[in-house]
Order: structure tokens, then C-alpha cells, then sequence
């Protein structure tokens, strides 16, 4: 039990919760509502970047016929929501609002000559979801993985393996660990996307306080090898989503959060 002393002694303590996903196909109709009605359904973006890539700040989004919204994607904290448009959501790093209302004004048969988007995120479903963006650090188009907003409950925590590196996570209510029960996390493929296999969920009683171990298998290593070891809280207010990813500084892996709370009224 020294090891778990150790371990916990420099451990920051985790509040928690949530996780995965698929769509339908949304239409230019999904932008009919009021411009400044907020959406109730449409996507949050988060990023999610072992290197530190970001994206351009800030970004403008269509919300209205002729309305664009200023919008800053950032780690941790998702965006508001967005409707796709046609089933893709487009940014721009200008305001297109103005060349918009031109457009509008001069009648059916004018067209608005809008600036290219920056970045244009194809949509593959409805209803409310999570799209985690990794961007390109060398400036090409970033990956975008979508997830249901409903399978990241709350009073939990979530974890999505992005790695090559199977997952091992030790769970324990009671501080030595007397209780610890171990559970598996598989490897990311690409072709599967965010699924049951990559992820892991532990759900509770609100308040409740629970120790956790998390370790990974590297190539041709005998054995499990430590690398975050701390304690989350269960909560009601918040989904609390841990991506793993590998550290591309070295050889291990790190931990990065993203806090999904109900959508601001």
C-alpha cells in the first residue's frame, strides 16, 4: 500500500462525468428558427490536442438567415451549440453578416458572396452532440469525432481511449484500496471511431469520492505502467470526459478533460 501512498500523495483531485455517438442527416430547414433563438439541438465543439494545435480565434458560424454569431472553440469547455446548415457547419474568420444582408436585401436573385470558410465540418447526424476536433499543427484539416451528448451521463466518469495502447484502470471507495477492482480499456481504430470497446464508464452516488490508478501497456512491455493516479468526485452538475492520448513528447500517455454542463439558458 506505500505504492497507493505515493501515488495519491501529488494526485489532483478529478470532478466528474460521460460518452459516444452517431447521426442523421440535418437539412437547410434546421436553420429556420428564430436568429437569435438558441438552438435546442446541433453540435458543441471541443478541442481535444496532444500537441497544443489550436484553431483560428475567433471563428463566425451561420445562426439566422442573414446572422452570423462570433464563436472561439477551445480544450476543455465545449462551444454553444450549433445547427448545421445542409448538414455541415462552416466557419469563417471574418464576419460574413454584413455581405449577407446585402445580398438579402437586394432581392431573391442576388447571391451573398461570403468569404470562404476556414473550416467547413461535415455533420454526420442530429440531436445534440459533442464533436471533439484534433486539430493539424502543420495547418492541414483537423479529425473530428462525434458523440452523442446522451451517453455522457452525469454522476460519472468517463474515459475515451484515443490511443494505440490498451488501458487498465483500478477503481477503489475505500483508501487502501481493499476494494479495487480492475477494468479494461481497448485501443482506438479509426474505422470503429469512439465505441464501446475504447471507452469506459463509472457511475454513482452524487458526492461520492472514488480512487482510481490508470496504466498502460506499451509494445512488447510485460507488464502495466502507471500514469495518472488521483480521485474524482461523482457530480450532478457536469459530464466529466477524460481523453487519453499519446504524449508525442515522449513515451507515455497524458490525460486531457473536457467539462460537458447542460447548455447555458
Amino acid at each position: 500500500m506505500k505504492l497507493f501512498a505515493l501515488l495519491f500523495a501529488a494526485a489532483a483531485v478529478l470532478v466528474s462525468s460521460p460518452l459516444y455517438a452517431a447521426p442523421k442527416a440535418s437539412a437547410g430547414a434546421d436553420m429556420a428558427e428564430d436568429d437569435a433563438a438558441a438552438p435546442k439541438t446541433g453540435v458543441r465543439f471541443v478541442i481535444c490536442s496532444p500537441d497544443g494545435a489550436t484553431l483560428p480565434s475567433p471563428l463566425f458560424y451561420k445562426s439566422g438567415k442573414t446572422t452570423y454569431k462570433r464563436v472561439s472553440i477551445s480544450s476543455r469547455t465545449p462551444s454553444p451549440r450549433i445547427r448545421p446548415e445542409g448538414g455541415v457547419v462552416n466557419f469563417y474568420s471574418e464576419d460574413p453578416s454584413a455581405a449577407a444582408a446585402a445580398a438579402d436585401a437586394a432581392g431573391p436573385k442576388k447571391e451573398a458572396k461570403l468569404p470562404e470558410p476556414v473550416l467547413s465540418i461535415p455533420v454526420e447526424g442530429s440531436g445534440k452532440q459533442l464533436c471533439i476536433v484534433v486539430p493539424n499543427k502543420a495547418g492541414g484539416k483537423p479529425q473530428t469525432f462525434f458523440v452523442k451528448e446522451s451517453a455522457f451521463a452525469k454522476n460519472g466518469m468517463h474515459i475515451i481511449n484515443f490511443s494505440s495502447f490498451p488501458l487498465r484502470i483500478t477503481t477503489a471507495a475505500k483508501p487502501d484500496f481493499s476494494d479495487k477492482k480492475d477494468s479494461a480499456i481497448g485501443v482506438f481504430h479509426r474505422d470503429k471511431g469512439i465505441c464501446e470497446e475504447n471507452t469506459w464508464t463509472y457511475t454513482g452516488e452524487t458526492g461520492k469520492a472514488v480512487s482510481f490508478i490508470l496504466s498502460f501497456k506499451s509494445k512488447d512491455a510485460k507488464d502495466f505502467k502507471n500514469f495518472k493516479a488521483s480521485k474524482f468526485v461523482i457530480t450532478d452538475r457536469q459530464s466529466q470526459i477524460n481523453v487519453v492520448v499519446k504524449d508525442p513528447t515522449r513515451e507515455t500517455l497524458k490525460l486531457l478533460s473536457i467539462q460537458l454542463a447542460d447548455d447555458a439558458k
